[in-house]
């Protein structure tokens, strides 16, 4: 079990990284990204390991403690919110300051537009009580839900450990068809990550972490292997070949996101995205031995992307609010450097750097103080006294 945590919080880090590269608006390394390479990205990814972290940490407790259980992850629900406040805040407090001195332009110009039109006191009502997005906080806002949520489907997996499956299938399905998404009080644009679609990936984590916890098998078989690696390698050809060559790809890859059956949408957790997370899960848990996969499996406790893991949530909270600066001073440097590429991708090179130092100071495990000696009461004579009784040397 303790490798399996260590492989989870590895690859929590890696997601972090990428999430941050992917947050700069108009970055080019995000062109190159992982998050490119599939219908999927990090932000899947981490639903279903935080389903799985969950399942986990409550098998540690006794299933006759519910109470507790609950209560544990209803105050992380208010941990997760108290850090969802610094994200608006701070990016708030960014944004305003950009729209003083540039007025609405810019790579945040519609958040600029809502303060201009809003002013901040009703923009600031808004997002901090979670009916508008600003900046990156709709990421955390979907984990308090699914914190407070979590315990229902904790019970069923303690019951069986596919039994959260068929309640989240059904919420998933009624979403996706029905169009049951929550949208931005002020905008009316539909929240990227929002509950009801995203409750069967984190479901999906919780029964994989109770069937770890129960000893459950995962099925192995070549068949499935070579259908989950046909399947990640189609994505690659439709996004590098077809779009290129053939129209309706070039169409469908544009509208993507528009559609729940047939599309890639990240709003409605669309089936091929499902699909293409599913597969790539599959591929890390039954080939732990292949090239790059194994070295996610063999990553040490105290490495950098388990260290940046452990503290998922402050080393995002960071990433939110560095990712808002970031763009910004990307977008002022590609005025004056008038986009010259070398000099744009190494200050975009040089942010990355900057957060992950940032992310390591959040990440380093505290530094234990030595306890004081304390003198003793009757300490020995020295070598040149002479011997006292036995008695007063004991």
């Amino acid at each position: 079990m303790p490798q399996r945590r260590t492989t989870i919080d590895a690859i929590r880090g890696l997601c972090l990284i990428n999430i941050f590269v992917n947050h700069i608006q108009d970055g080019v390394i995000a062109t190159v990204s992982p998050s490119r390479l599939g219908f999927s990205d990090s932000a899947d990814i981490f639903v279903l390991l935080s389903g799985m972290s969950v399942a986990l940490a409550a098998s540690q407790a006794s299933r006759h403690r519910v109470p507790d259980i609950i209560a544990h992850l209803w105050r992380r629900a208010v941990r997760i919110y108290a850090f969802d406040l610094v994200i608006i805040l701070s990016t708030l407090g960014i944004l305003a300051a950009v729209l003083a001195l540039r007025g609405v332009a810019g790579v945040h110009a519609d958040e600029l537009g809502l303060l201009r039109d809003h002013g901040f006191s009703s923009v600031l009502n808004h997002t901090l009580t979670l009916r508008q997005t600003v900046g990156y906080s709709a990421v955390l806002r979907l984990y308090v839900a699914l914190m407070l949520v979590a315990p229902f489907f904790l019970r069923l997996a303690g019951w069986r450990f596919w039994a959260p499956l068929p309640p989240a299938l059904l919420v998933w399905l009624a979403a996706g068809q029905f169009d049951l998404v929550v949208s931005n009080s002020l905008t009316g644009a539909p929240f990227a990550l929002t509950i009801l679609p995203w409750i069967l990936v984190f479901s999906i984590g919780i029964a994989i972490g109770q069937g770890m916890v129960d000893g459950v098998a995962l099925p192995r078989s070549r068949r499935l292997t070579v259908l989950a690696l046909a399947y990640l390698a189609g994505y690659l050809v439709l996004t590098v070949v077809l779009v290129r060559l053939w129209t309706p790809a070039a169409h469908w890859a544009a509208a993507r996101n528009d559609a729940f059956w047939l599309g890639a949408s990240k709003t409605y957790q669309s089936p091929l995205r499902l699909l293409h997370l599913l597969a790539l899960a599959y591929v890390v848990m039954a080939l732990p031995r292949a090239p790059l996969i194994r070295l996610l499996h063999r990553v040490p406790p105290d490495h950098l992307l388990s260290r940046l893991g452990r503290r998922s949530l402050p080393v995002f909270t960071a990433g939110a609010i560095g990712a808002v600066v970031a763009s910004e001073v990307l977008n002022l440097a590609a005025v004056s450097l008038r986009d010259a590429w070398l000099p744009m991708l190494l200050l975009e090179a040089g942010m990355i750097a900057l957060f992950v130092g940032i992310a390591l100071r959040i990440a380093a495990p505290p530094r234990r103080v030595a306890p004081a000696r304390r003198p003793m009461r009757n300490p020995l004579p020295e070598a040149s006294a002479a011997p006292g009784p036995r008695s007063a040397i004991a």
